[in-house]
């Protein structure tokens, strides 16, 4: 894993951000066109064209191996973020992108640098934990500690999934968790 491609994900803190800056509507469409210029940029690159800038970000964000193909992981992240706008409330849609952007980042690192205890291959305790603590305390500061505290776990249970995408399933997951947590009171 790359460092620098986790804090991507520290990209999306700005889309609660800039939602309240603007408008939902603004930052939805400004999500769509950065996720069409980027599958233009991955199907040129993959017929050997370039765009100069975007395929040089790309290739370096990139994982050994990876660039043969088109690179998905941002291809989910935009969607999951997209998602999780449109069909969540604002607070519970402003959580699961926070738990997105700093609890897979913060797991990758911890597990990857601290962990011991394998769960899963490349996934540990350690770093489950660490993610689980980050999401909980930011979530916190936007949703009430209960909801924050089940949306985190969800979150971390499919981030140790990976399935289909833990980019997509992370903000979704997290919402629907914290959407329930909120009709069962």
């Amino acid at each position: 894993m790359t460092y620098s491609r986790k804090l991507i994900h520290l990209f999306a803190l700005l889309v609660p951000i800039l939602t309240q800056l603007t408008s939902k509507p603004i930052v939805l469409a400004a999500l769509c066109v950065v996720l069409l210029a980027y599958t233009i940029e991955e199907v040129l690159r993959l017929h050997g064209r370039s765009l100069p800038v975007l395929t040089a970000f790309t290739l370096r964000m990139s994982e050994p191996g990876e660039s043969a193909h088109f690179i998905t992981r941002p291809v989910y992240l935009a969607i999951g973020v997209i998602l999780a706008l449109i069909l969540f409330p604002t607070r519970i849609a402003y959580a699961s992108v926070a738990i997105v952007a700093v609890g897979d980042p913060i797991a990758a690192y911890t597990g990857q640098r601290f962990g011991r205890r394998h769960i899963r291959p490349k996934k540990t305790l350690e770093g489950s934990l660490a993610g689980f603590i980050a999401s909980f305390l930011l979530a916190s500061l936007i949703i009430d500690p209960l909801a924050a505290f089940l949306g985190a776990g969800g979150a971390m249970l499919l981030e140790l999934l990976d399935t289909p995408d833990d980019n997509l399933t992370m903000p979704i997951g997290a919402g629907a968790v914290m959407l329930a947590a909120r009709f069962a009171r």
